[in-house]
């Protein structure tokens, strides 16, 4: 799975998405609407969140780490 670091995506989107979402539609911002996803694991065994239709991946956690809520 490759990451894009572009100018229309990017590792801070998530970031971008949940402040609008705080406030109005992301869309009233240009913000892309999230997508629908799904999880699984790259070849250095990184936890990775990738795009349900491309398998383009968006976020990836090198040590995701339990927590309790």
């Amino acid at each position: 799975m490759q990451q894009r670091a572009d100018a229309s995506g990017g590792r801070m989107l998530a970031r971008t998405w949940t402040i609008a979402a705080q406030f109005y539609d992301p869309a009233d911002y240009g913000i892309p609407d999230l997508p629908e996803w799904v999880e699984g694991r790259d070849a250095e065994g990184r936890l990775v969140l990738a795009d349900s239709e491309t398998g383009e991946a968006f976020m990836r956690a090198e040590n995701p780490t339990k927590v309790r809520r």
